[in-house]
């Protein structure tokens, strides 16, 4: 990078992309449809799905970068602009590699489906113009790609329900992304949460369409998706473990033995089980939030100050689902205990106010 782009990035947010990289990006471009062609004719819909993750990719990366491809000379762009787009471009070949394995042998593929938009690039606050505008090609070019084939999906009953179910969801957050960039295009000052809000409704709308191109090929995958996690008896998680720390955060933990208030934990934890009255609530949300963490979806922010403690987690996926409420990125929440038998309830908003002590019964 020479010394005046280097100076230009620092100063304006903007990053002009190299020549060698400019070309790389196109180089795989090509190669992605080139193995669109070379699969017209091939009958393994797994195949078929890693092959449309490909294409959904290089058509968000194609249009997030938008014109900075044209002319002799790259355009600038933001720099949260040009390293997603590295994101998109870089995941490219292993899942080129994954479709020619699984076309060659069935379930043998490296990578598993469907692949998802798990890392989206933090900028700057509030989310740049130039980047919204990005964003707004690649939900446009998404939804254009996908339109025809789910327009054909229609007529197959209910194969492809989830597939249209969820472009039905994907092309409203468009809209809703588009309304609020629509505003600043226009010259109307908008707040910075305007500016987050039309980011989160884009991102969301992707990770939708990037899913329904490849349930549209292989619609078990999003069937598997959708599906409820088992209730009562049938899958086992920390409620069924006999100790009584079992659903209390480790932070709880070294707060708890570092104040010197073990003993009086250990005194409420074996009341609150004793008296506690399992529901298929509380076992839907442990296995729901095992599986969100073992995906990466969430993080544990926190804990909550009341018995047991237990942990708050913080969204780190566009968005989740947690006992049928959908909750945004980088919002947090928590499932609160009742005291005494009595029901719990799970609490979920942008952010907790952090407190000051533990409570207990006698507090």
């Amino acid at each position: 990078m020479g010394l005046m782009n280097w100076i230009r990035e620092g100063l304006t947010g903007q990053k002009i992309c190299p020549i060698e990289h400019l070309e790389a990006y196109t180089r795989l471009g090509e190669q992605v449809y080139a193995l669109h062609v070379e699969f017209a004719d091939c009958k393994s819909p797994r195949a078929l799905a890693f092959v449309q993750a490909a294409r959904s990719l290089q058509t968000m990366a194609d249009a997030l970068i938008g014109d900075a491809f044209e002319g002799g000379e790259p355009k600038p762009v933001p720099i949260v602009t040009h390293d997603q787009a590295d994101e998109w471009y870089g995941a490219l070949p292993d899942i080129m590699v994954a479709a020619r394995q699984e076309a060659a042998f069935a379930n043998s593929a490296r990578l598993e489906l469907p692949i998802r938009l798990d890392k989206q690039i933090e900028g700057p606050k509030p989310c740049p113009e130039a980047h919204l505008a990005g964003l707004r090609r690649s939900a446009a070019d998404m939804e254009e790609l996908l339109k025809l084939d789910v327009d054909l999906a229609r007529g197959e009953g209910d194969t492809y329900k989830e597939a249209i179910l969820l472009y039905e969801e994907a092309r409203t957050r468009r809209q809703a992304g588009d309304a609020i960039v629509g505003n600043i295009t226009n010259g109307r000052r908008v707040s910075a949460e305007s500016h987050e809000e039309a980011e989160e409704q884009y991102w969301i709308a992707l990770s939708n369409f990037i899913l329904i191109a490849q349930g549209l090929k292989e619609p078990g995958l999003l069937k598997q998706q959708t599906s409820r996690m088992p209730k009562g008896n049938f899958r086992t998680c920390k409620l069924d473990a006999k100790d009584i720390w079992k659903v209390t955060s480790q932070l709880a933990i070294q707060d708890i033995n570092r104040s010197g208030e073990r003993r009086q934990a250990i005194e409420d934890l074996n009341e609150h089980w004793e008296n506690f009255v399992e529901t298929p609530v509380e076992r839907e949300y442990e296995t729901t939030v095992e599986e969100l963490l073992s995906r990466g979806m969430i993080k544990e922010d926190s804990y909550w100050y009341c018995c047991p403690f237990p942990s708050v987690y913080r969204v780190t996926a566009p968005y989740v689902h947690v006992l049928g409420k959908e909750i945004l990125r980088s919002h947090v929440f928590v499932y609160e205990y009742g005291d005494d038998g009595a029901p719990g309830r799970f609490i979920t908003q942008a952010s907790f106010q952090p407190a000051d002590s533990r409570k207990y019964c006698e507090d």
